[in-house]
């Protein structure tokens, strides 16, 4: 015990201090403990200072960030979903994913009346009421979600993720589109006929039946389904690049919901949850997916049916920004 020895020499005649009591503790615990967290961390802030060092090298333009952006919607994403709910089935799972089905929709409809809510205390109008509560409802559930996720978890919390994102997938063509436009026919087709769900159907028939992938289909899905998390992180970083800090963070509007979508938001869902005994594996994909920057589907839906486009690219700028600081903390709670 020679750090026994070193730390009480200095004062002979007294008591062990209690920093000698407490050290055993720091260093065979919190110090171990402590150093995940940060690399977790300093992982997510090296994706992401690349993607913004290419931007403002000249190294990543709008059509690369928009074809990286296709890729990782069309390919990576959904090869990572399918490899992630590549499970052999067992009841735990099944147990767990009905859960998350039915508390993920709790929280949808939690976001949802919070969304109103806000809007009408800060009495928003028109096309700015309709970007605000688009962008309270869906979070970057995708992009950042099933990265920081697996993560945080592992690959089984991305098989989670994908149940839970099976709302968002729906909900994005229905009521999404319903926010955003004056049309009262929802789309139910596209609800179902996108990649998000198609990759998630046919995980879940892996899951549920014994078939099983071909190897090097397995493989190559593993690989693909690996490149989501710098890709993802990477564009992340070229879209804060892409804007001016002084200008995204102008606004009462943009402040107050980039308090109530990273704060807010995942401190009542943390809350609400201590009052529940689920399993922490529920709890954690819970909390973070509320606790995601808006979606970059905000900005798309809002320019195609001709809403308040800028307000939605500052909203995604700002949100995103400040999850630099409110995900990792988040990240260390749940460790």
């Amino acid at each position: 015990m020679t750090w026994f020895f070193t730390i009480t020499y200095a004062s002979p005649l007294s008591t062990p201090s209690l920093f000698s009591l407490f050290y055993p503790l720091v260093c065979w615990f919190i110090i171990p403990l402590m150093s995940t967290i940060v690399s977790k961390i300093l992982t997510f802030f090296v994706l992401i200072g690349t993607g913004f060092i290419m931007k403002k090298s000249n190294l990543a333009d709008d059509l690369f960030t928009k074809g990286i952006s296709r890729f990782v919607l069309y390919i990576t994403l959904p090869a990572l979903i399918v490899d992630s709910m590549n499970f052999d089935f067992s009841y735990e799972m099944l147990s767990y994913s009905v859960i998350l089905l039915i508390t993920g929709g709790v929280l949808y409809l939690f976001l949802w009346v919070l969304g109103i809510a806000f809007s009408r205390v800060l009495r928003l109008t028109g096309d700015v009421r309709s970007v605000f509560r688009y962008a309270m409802l869906f979070g970057n559930v995708a992009y950042m979600g099933y990265p920081i996720v697996e993560l945080v978890i592992g690959k089984e919390g991305v098989f989670y993720s994908a149940v839970f994102n099976i709302w968002f997938n729906v909900l994005t063509w229905t009521v999404g589109i319903r926010i955003m436009s004056d049309k009262t026919k929802l789309s139910g087709k596209k609800a179902f006929l996108n990649p998000g769900m198609i990759s998630v159907f046919i995980g879940l028939v892996l899951f549920f039946t014994p078939l099983e992938l071909p190897v090097f289909l397995d493989e190559a899905l593993a690989l693909l389904g690996e490149s989501t998390i710098p890709l993802a992180m990477i564009v992340a970083g070229i879209i804060l690049a892409s804007s001016k800090i002084s200008a995204i963070l102008k606004g009462r509007t943009i402040m107050i919901y980039s308090l109530l979508k990273l704060c807010i938001a995942p401190m009542i869902v943390f809350l609400f949850l201590t009052f529940l005994s689920l399993p922490l594996m529920v709890e954690k994909v819970l909390i973070i997916m509320s606790a995601m920057p808006a979606a970059a589907n905000t900005s798309i839906f809002a320019r195609l049916f001709d809403s308040d486009y800028e307000l939605s690219s500052r909203l995604i700028a700002s949100s995103t920004l400040f999850s630099l600081i409110s995900i990792p903390l988040i990240i260390s709670f749940l460790d």
